[in-house]
């Protein structure tokens, strides 16, 4: 169901997991003092929620989501998408980025996947769907980052 907006978001990318926890309480301190009403979260964190190809794991992303509601924040939360996890790219080469001239890239860097590799959108729209089962019912989740930096 459509929720508007009660305030204009105001924020930025955030992202926790880069450094130690001890950090976080300051961020919460900074972010106040800055009047920051709301963050995005785990644009390129696939590698740690899902470390490997049956394997999920969001005690991390829990902890952060937990955080930023508790502080009252608007979560603009990422599928994580924006960097495929080493593992995909080991077993299934052929997600790897093709450039405009057809050259294929090596594994690294952000927005490393071909979006037109069916192997890509399956792991994909899992991710999508088990962050959805897990996060969409939080009040504090106000938008879904799904990509960006195109090209």
């Amino acid at each position: 169901m459509y929720k508007p907006f009660g305030r204009i978001l105001y924020g930025g990318d955030y992202n926790p997991n880069q450094w130690p926890k001890e950090v976080w309480e300051q961020d919460m301190a900074y972010f106040k003092d800055a009047r920051i009403n709301s963050a995005t979260i785990n644009v390129f964190s696939w590698a740690k929620i899902q470390p490997s190809e049956e394997e999920y794991n969001f005690n991390e992303l829990d902890e952060i989501v937990e955080m930023l509601s508790k502080e009252n924040y608007d979560i603009v939360l990422a599928t994580s998408t924006g960097a495929m996890p080493a593992w995909m790219y080991r077993k299934y080469p052929e997600v790897g980025r093709v450039d405009y001239q057809g050259r294929r890239h090596k594994f690294g860097q952000r927005h490393n996947a071909c979006p037109n590799s069916p192997v890509f959108q399956k792991y994909a729209r899992a991710i999508a769907e088990q962050l959805a089962k897990r996060y969409g019912s939080n009040p504090h989740v106000t938008c879904w980052h799904i990509s960006n930096e195109y090209g």
